[in-house]
């Protein structure tokens, strides 16, 4: 009796450990990712630039074999520049990234947005499963565009781009255009203060581009 009660104990544990592993979620599937960087260089941006080009260079840093990455920099609607061409080459990116600088003028963030969407459109590989995105770095501030914001949303949506925005400020971040980005593409909004606010960020952004 005491052999049978043993087996039956070691017979529902192990019926137990094959149920919950039947009911446990599976992990989300992640993808090669075809993104732009899209940052403001704007003279708000000025004090900040140093920390911008380090946070988007580890950005870079971990992309995966296959992943492809460009670069914009924007400020006013004609000082939208595509800086670095698609390109699996980290050190091109990070490259362009270096050689950013800041002007005056007044924030462009939906009219580069669009831009930068219509190129991705244009040139990403044409994987199946690939993932597209936009890593928008900005305080939000919009000044100056000429497109609405409606039209730019239609476009994302239409291409499946999903815009990730790291809303950086040492002062305010005015969130009306960034918010409505993020929300009605699937992407996430993160406002980071502190340097480890910052890591966390980054480690949750490179991650969620390439999940489905």
């Amino acid at each position: 009796m005491k052999y049978l009660a043993v087996i039956l104990v070691l017979v529902l544990a192990l019926a137990g450990l094959a149920n919950a592993q039947k009911q446990a979620p599976a992990p989300p599937e992640t993808v090669q990712v075809s993104y732009g960087l899209v940052i403001d260089n704007s003279g708000s941006y000025r004090t900040l630039l140093e920390k911008i080009i380090s946070l988007a260079s580890v950005i870079v840093e971990e992309n995966k074999p296959g992943d492809e990455t460009f670069l914009v920099t924007f400020i006013s609607t004609p000082k939208i520049v595509l800086r670095q061409e698609l390109t699996e080459n980290k050190r091109e990116i990070r490259d362009a990234v270096e050689n950013m600088f800041i002007e005056g003028g007044l924030t462009a963030i939906v009219d580069a947005v669009k831009s930068s969407a219509d190129y991705l459109s244009e040139n990403a590989r044409s994987d199946v499963d690939r993932s597209k995105a936009l890593v928008l770095i900005t305080d939000g501030d919009e000044r100056q565009s000429t497109a609405k914001i409606e039209d730019v949303v239609k476009v994302l949506k239409d291409a499946k781009i999903r815009v990730f925005v790291l809303a950086l400020s040492e002062e305010k971040v005015y969130p009306k255009v960034i918010d409505r980005l993020c929300k009605e593409t699937g992407g996430v909004k993160y406002t980071p203060r502190t340097r480890d606010e910052i890591a966390a960020a980054v480690k949750s952004l490179v991650s969620a581009i390439r999940t489905k």
